[in-house]
């Protein structure tokens, strides 16, 4: 199952329709933080679309031997959820794009795909 996200093309078309939705959909999360009562459909959307990312980044890191891939989406996460760092709106959108250039353009050191599978 691990093996077909060893093809760099699917890194990016997955990385980016899960990245879709979490700028399409107003939150609400960003002004109010995070809280139990803010939690809608929408927010809802937003962080499954983000441990989406995060599952996706954790096993393209595995593959080009670069663990802490996973940390890049989470600061963009933190820069979201937090009001008084929502203002800077360009740094979640640089970080994505740091995240899907050093996942896509990295050489994959893994010789044995199969033990991903």
């Amino acid at each position: 199952m691990y093996k077909i996200f060893s093809d760099t093309r699917l890194f990016i078309v997955s990385y980016l329709l899960l990245v879709l939705p979490t700028y399409l959909a107003d939150a609400g999360l960003v002004q109010n933080g995070l809280s139990l009562n803010t939690f809608n459909m929408t927010s809802l959307l937003y962080v499954l679309c983000m441990v989406g990312i995060w599952g996706l980044c954790l096993v393209r890191g595995a593959m080009i031997a670069k663990n802490w891939l996973v940390f890049i989406p989470t600061v963009a996460f933190i820069f979201d959820l937090t009001p008084a760092l929502a203002v800077i709106s360009a740094v979640p959108y640089i970080y994505h794009a740091l995240a899907i250039f050093l996942g896509a353009f990295s050489p994959s050191v893994t010789t044995n795909v199969d033990t991903y599978v």
